[in-house]
């Protein structure tokens, strides 16, 4: 046998069929080397350097140079030029350089461009832009090629089915880029109408596989046109086409997925991919929506499958599900109309139930989370023309859904080495979840006392983790206000916890923060201001001597003053450095808002500065949220918001469906004057809501701070009152609860000074005997089991009360500071809760913190003719 191989020496099919399937190719490269020049076939030397690269087994560099001589002697005789084809791709996919073969190859491409397919001529083509041969060696003008593919196009019919065309028709438009060849570019588009023309033939049959085959390829044609309609050479007027291209394409689609079409059409198990594939490629397309019929669609042939199938065969179609769940986020991020539904769930529900990756648990939970919001967002826009409040209209599976991947996750993070990137998508997604109260206690727990945040990049870290902490911050807070049952003590605990160790990390990376994210971060520490964080201040003072922030923008500027604002940093210079900035500066509506907070947190007035930030805002910019924000500021700012802007708001207010909104703006909007019709109307929502006030202590305050004030109003209507009076007797607990955390409040060694100074200068007991008030209360001497009347309780703390005599000791953060004046002024609250007990017959004694703590017992002195 041995002495046969050597008489009749290489046989090449053999060798390229044992090369091909041997695992080790070295043996097999020895042998190619001794029998180089007897190779005739091209193909073989592909096959060789093709698969010798594609298992790592390089071919040695001797032989390399062997089969590229050999390769460019078979090029100049090599009648099949497809192999001319695959010999290019294979060497610019492995970046091998020939000069002497590429030349040699693009040489007999030039001379032989005509007879190539027009696959085969797409792909040189590609080849040489792409690898820009063109530019490195001797050939024609390439414009030659682009007008052989405009011949092709031009010769083939594409009324007909031409699979050809449609595979190839992409390719040519992302090549369009590179082209300037007009007659080409005519041609493509000419081509899609014809396709376009084909496929409304299709719709007039049955809704069948071979429609829905060439449907989805035109998906990808018309995921490219953007590409063929940015290229120079098309005109303004063929510009305008490209709108109604795609939108006959959509309409066509819209209207071919009918119901009806779809009952009808037995979709099989293996049409799955392709309409996963279709939806996938038709948001893309403008307008970016998808009909309700494809999605319904999807979610019943995953839910047959479920159901259908044994365990057994669950475990093939597991891919498939997967599919569905990268389907779905993909429509979550592309597709504004993609809204999850119950099918959906249930999908998702089995796929959870078989996971155990922690990163696509979390993955999973983003994606419901940000479909959610998407849904929210449209549904809330206050420009939609549907829109409503609906916070309870989510399908009934989604919670158990979440609550679900939830367990799981915090099973698996006990054991996995390195979870940060996974917990952190997890948190973020659960606490974007606005109308869902998850269980973070054990995940920020993780954060606080793990190595997770140390883990995290950096990124992730500032991009990811610090908003989502202070959006729970916020709205832990704010709970914590607004329910009577709510005890979130340990869950403050835990929060102050994590915000220490992200200042403690932020303090040790402070060098790596860069400057335009100092806004943002701080912005969102600011919503945790009601926390008691140590190292705040520090970290503050260290930003401000750092920070250059002239280089803010008008945003960052906004949100530097109201954050270090709400984080009580004192340094009254600094922030009239920050305000000259925004002086004359045009200025959004939250922007607006921003400052005026800070101006309210800081105490700081100046009546041009305030009206020129009015006067920038815009009726149309108002919603419900920046309505009710810019009421209360002016009425802290004591300042008289414009009558155009008034009137708006008011329009809202009968128009709104929105509980908070209306509570808070017929509140403000009776503190400004009395309005028998505001009062009229929310009355009648009153008896209709009195739940809100039974739960809510803030709510409960707010509508009796509201009676007190109307009840020593003269042409008030008895009966409204009467009805205000039966909803704050049923609110009493919360009234309590409210009451309870003011109390918590405690007095300053000054001012139990100046009370003890005063019992030296005033006869207690002769104010008590000559008082005739004395059937009135105030808030912390209340208790709801002990005082029935509700009507005579006053709904504020005072420092405290002789006979008819309210002494109320003001420090620093009672004032309006007028600048640059520097005079001084009560604020809007302290102004609302004088003018209140006056009307009810109190005399107001105000004692100035500042001015005692400089004059002593002098300044006490003037108050003795009392």
């Amino acid at each position: 046998m041995l002495r046969f191989v050597v008489k009749y020496g290489f046989h090449e099919k053999t060798f390229i069929n044992s090369f091909l399937s041997a695992s080790v190719k070295s043996q097999l490269h020895l042998e190619l080397k001794e029998n180089i020049n007897q190779v005739q076939n091209l193909n073989t030397l592909i096959g060789v350097i093709d698969t010798s690269y594609k298992t790592n087994q390089i071919i040695p560099l001797d032989l390399l140079k062997l089969v590229l001589q050999r390769s460019t002697e078979l090029v100049q005789v090599e009648s099949n030029l497809e192999y001319l084809k695959g010999l290019l791709l294979t060497l610019s996919i492995n970046r091998i350089e020939n000069r002497q073969l590429n030349q040699t190859i693009l040489d007999v491409v030039m001379q032989n461009y005509q007879k190539l397919s027009d696959e085969h001529l797409i792909t040189i083509t590609e080849t040489i832009i792409y690898n820009k041969l063109n530019q490195k060696y001797k050939i024609k003008d390439i414009q030659i090629l682009f007008e052989q593919m405009a011949i092709n196009l031009q010769n083939s019919d594409s009324q007909l089915y031409n699979q050809q065309i449609l595979l190839q028709l992409p390719k040519l438009i992302n090549l369009s880029q590179h082209i300037r060849h007009n007659k080409l570019i005519h041609e493509i588009l000419a081509t899609v109408y014809g396709l376009l023309h084909q496929l409304k033939q299709f719709y007039n049959q049955e809704l069948n596989a071979e429609y829905l085959s060439l449907s989805l390829q035109m998906c990808q044609i018309m995921d490219t046109l953007e590409i063929l309609f940015q290229n120079p050479l098309i005109v303004s007027a063929q510009k305008k086409q490209q709108k109604k291209l795609q939108q006959q394409f959509m309409d066509l689609i819209n209207q071919s997925f009918t119901e009806k079409n779809m009952i009808e059409t037995q979709f099989s198990v293996q049409h799955i991919n392709s309409i996963l594939n279709f939806v996938k490629k038709y948001p893309k397309s403008p307008p970016i929506s998808i009909p309700t019929q494809i999605h319904n669609l999807i979610g019943n042939i995953y839910i047959s499958l479920i159901n259908e199938y044994t365990t057994n065969q669950k475990q093939k179609i597991l891919k498939t599900l997967v599919d569905y769940n990268s389907l779905a986020y993909f429509l979550t991020k592309t597709s504004k109309n993609f809204y999850l539904q119950d099918q959906d769930y249930k999908v998702i529900h089995h796929l959870v139930e078989t996971e155990s990756n922690l990163f696509i648990l979390a993955k999973t939970l983003e994606t419901i989370s940000t479909n959610v919001q998407n849904h929210n967002d449209l549904h809330h826009n206050p420009n939609n023309r549907n829109h409503q409040h609906h916070h309870h209209d989510h399908p009934k599976l989604r919670d158990s859904v979440l609550q679900l991947i939830e367990s799981k996750i915090r099973q698996l993070m006990q054991n996995h080495l390195n979870p940060s990137d996974s917990l952190v998508i997890a948190f973020q997604s659960l606490v974007k979840i606005e109308d869902y109260t998850p269980k973070l206690a054990a995940l920020l727990e993780y954060f606080a006392y793990g190595q997770v945040l140390n883990q995290l990049k950096w990124i992730d870290f500032i991009v990811k983790f610090i908003p989502s902490l202070g959006i729970l911050s916020k709205r832990l807070t704010q709970q914590f206000y607004m329910s009577v049952q709510q005890n979130n003590s340990d869950q403050f605990k835990q929060l102050s916890d994590v915000w220490g160790k992200v200042l403690t990390v932020l303090m040790k990376k402070i060098d790596q923060l860069e400057p335009n994210k100092i806004p943002i971060i701080l912005f969102y520490l600011s919503q945790a201001s009601k926390l008691d964080l140590k190292d705040v201040s520090t970290l503050l003072h260290i930003i401000k001597k750092s920070t250059d922030f002239s280089k803010f923008n008008i945003q960052q500027i906004c949100e530097i003053f109201y954050s270090f604002s709400r984080l009580n940093y004192q340094d009254t210079q600094f922030y009239f450095d920050l305000i000259n900035k925004l002086v004359d500066k045009e200025m959004t509506m939250d922007q607006v808002i921003l400052v005026y907070s800070g101006l309210i947190i800081n105490k700081l007035y100046n009546q041009t500065f305030i009206s020129q930030l009015q006067d920038q805002l815009k009726i149309k910019d108002f919603n419900e949220k920046n309505m009710l924000s810019y009421l209360q500021s002016l009425l802290t700012l004591q300042f008289q918001p414009k009558s155009t802007i008034m009137d708006s708001i008011t329009t809202q207010f009968y128009k709104s469906k929105n509980s908070e909104f209306i509570v808070g703006c017929a509140t403000s909007l009776l503190q400004y004057h009395y309005d028998q019709k505001i009062l009229e109307y929310y009355n009648n929502f009153l008896k209709n809501q009195n739940e809100l006030y039974i739960k809510s202590p803030f709510y409960a305050h707010q509508l009796h701070v509201l009676f007190m004030k109307l009840k020593h109003v003269d042409q008030v209507n008895q009966d409204f009152l009467q009805d205000i009076i039966k909803v704050l007797q049923e609110s009493k607990i919360s009234l309590a609860k409210y009451h309870l955390q003011m109390k918590q409040i405690t007095r300053s060694q000054m001012e139990l000074e100046i009370i003890d100074q005063f019992k030296n200068i005033l006869d207690f007991e002769k104010l008590e005997k000559q008082a005739q008030l004395n059937e009135y209360k105030f808030a912390d001497q209340y208790d709801p089991i002990e005082i029935p009347k509700i009507e005579n309780l006053i709904p504020y703390q005072i420092d405290f009360k002789v006979g008819d005599y309210c002494f109320e000791i003001n420090g620093p953060k009672h004032y309006l500071q007028i600048w640059p004046e520097q005079q001084f002024k009560l604020d809007g609250w302290t102004m609302k809760k004088k003018q209140l007990l006056e009307s009810i017959g109190f005399k107001y004694i105000e004692i100035n913190h500042e001015q005692y703590r400089q004059k002593g017992f002098e300044y006490l002195k003037q108050f003795q003719s009392i």
